[in-house]
């Protein structure tokens, strides 16, 4: 896949086994697209389904925002960090 789709699944106020739920099926149904936010505090839930899914992660867009209190010089990098271990898109 070489070009972000056009329809993403938003997880925006989604919790525990309600965004993993929602993740998983929307993944089931062809969403390649899944969007969350550091601030929706669902950033793990994501990573959980979206690993369980078992896709090939070239074939998957996951984007995710920082938020505002993490835009710091000392701040950006390990909330970066953060946010990928939570998504599970580190290697």
């Amino acid at each position: 896949m070489n070009t972000i789709p056009a329809f993403g699944l938003g997880t925006f106020r989604l919790k525990g086994q309600q965004v993993i739920d929602s993740v998983t099926n929307g993944l089931e149904l062809g969403y390649r697209h899944i969007d969350t936010a550091q601030i929706y505090g669902n950033e793990a839930e994501v990573g959980q389904a979206v690993t369980a899914a078992g896709l090939a992660r070239k074939d998957l867009f996951v984007t995710t925002k920082i938020w505002t209190d993490n835009l710091g010089k000392n701040k950006l990098i390990p909330s970066l960090k953060d946010s990928l271990a939570k998504l599970q898109m580190v290697r």
